[in-house]
């Protein structure tokens, strides 16, 4: 029997769903040295779409994950350990190399290794230079060596609002702004799980890397595209398509989130039966109950108001929230109600479409839905 593995994390190749669009967008910023910021809701394959087109282009990479980082000295090694593996894949130890960075050696060391693949430079910071001074030294001597060999490279950051979090005003996205802007060998794809952090990083005057980067948002895949998709899998495991109401409620209980499609069509392609919408319903479900714990611990830091909102959010009060009657009917003040909104929406709880408040995680909504149904007939 044939196995559908459909990703919950990285989707490659065949389990790659369209994003045609954004992925030859992103292939022409890698290759005019153009840096993008991706910016979506969390799970929505930012990463994917990342290593979809750098692998298109076929050049030294490597990915920088900060999202671990718990001050500014983290912060710095990831980033100077991810400028050494471009290092790496790039070049052998020549005269013409170290002469070559000579000029940008103040605080950081330069050590030769011995490895597997021969000898190997590697760029040491300096315990007496600050975190911007060694960022910013690494950055510039690997921008002298790829462009010694005529080269160019790709650095992706993921969970970069970290350094605003951790690193806030130690003066690294100045540092990483510094370089980026001038060189035309390495581009930064830059991305992260906290959509709205991120793009105050960027969209901020006053902040060093305003206005550096080319912003893609990442919004949900048409039904179309889904549809065919789905259909082209189908027709290898069933040797047709599916029905237009399986297909249909495919679309309508995942609301096209790319993490819950895929989690939902590894179930569906584990029977051996012809799947119905039924079937369909009855695996979200399971779904849900099987995540329910999960979805529970990630709503344990909200406020009670923000829970009262996400819930009646969830019931179908999608506008006015702050207007006269709602707030009458549950007795909250509209100060309140405002700051609890754009908190959830800063967590990418909820976000607005076309003029509504929606819930951004489909599955969540089932899972309140049904603990509020067993509430009401308890």
């Amino acid at each position: 029997m044939s196995i559908y593995q459909f990703p919950l994390g990285i989707a490659a190749d065949e389990y790659f769903c369209n994003r045609v669009v954004e992925t030859e967008q992103l292939i022409q910023n890698i290759q005019s040295c153009t840096h993008t910021v991706l910016i979506s809701p969390r799970r929505y394959g930012k990463t994917s779409l990342a290593y979809r087109a750098i692998e298109r282009c076929a050049l030294p990479s490597v990915k920088i994950d900060l999202y671990m980082a718990t001050d500014h000295k983290d912060i710095e090694r990831a980033l100077i350990k991810g400028v050494n593996a471009i290092i790496a894949q790039v070049t052998g130890v020549t005269d013409k190399i170290l002469n070559s960075i000579k000029s940008y050696v103040k605080t950081i060391k330069p050590t030769l290794e011995m490895g597997t693949q021969g000898i190997k430079l590697v760029l040491e910071p300096s315990a007496g230079a600050s975190s911007p001074e060694n960022i910013c030294e690494a950055l510039q001597i690997l921008n002298a060596i790829l462009e010694k060999r005529s080269q160019k490279a790709v650095l992706l950051i993921d969970e970069f609002q970290e350094v605003e979090r951790v690193a806030k005003n130690q003066g690294i996205e100045g540092a990483i702004r510094h370089v980026a802007q001038e060189t035309r060998q390495f581009t930064i794809i830059f991305s992260g799980s906290k959509r709205h952090l991120l793009s105050s990083i960027f969209n901020d005057r006053n902040k060093p890397l305003y206005r550096l980067c080319d912003e893609m948002f990442l919004d949900r895949i048409h039904d179309e595209d889904y549809i065919k998709f789905v259909n082209s899998f189908a027709k290898k495991k069933w040797k047709k398509s599916l029905l237009p109401e399986t297909l249909s409620e495919i679309v309508r209980v995942t609301e096209r989130h790319p993490y819950y499609m895929n989690a939902l069509l590894r179930a569906i392609f584990m029977l051996d039966t012809f799947p119905l919408a039924q079937d369909v319903q009855r695996l979200w479900l399971q779904l849900a109950t099987k995540k329910r714990n999960d979805l529970f611990n990630e709503t344990d830091q909200l406020t009670v108001l923000q829970r009262k909102l996400l819930i009646a959010i969830t019931h179908g009060y999608n506008q006015d929230l702050t207007g006269k009657n709602f707030l009458s009917e549950h007795k909250l003040a509209s100060s309140s109600v405002t700051k609890a909104l754009e908190d959830l929406q800063k967590e990418d709880f909820i976000e607005k479409r076309n003029g509504q408040y929606q819930v951004v995680d489909p599955l969540l909504k089932v899972v309140i839905k049904n603990l509020l149904d067993r509430e009401a007939t308890a």
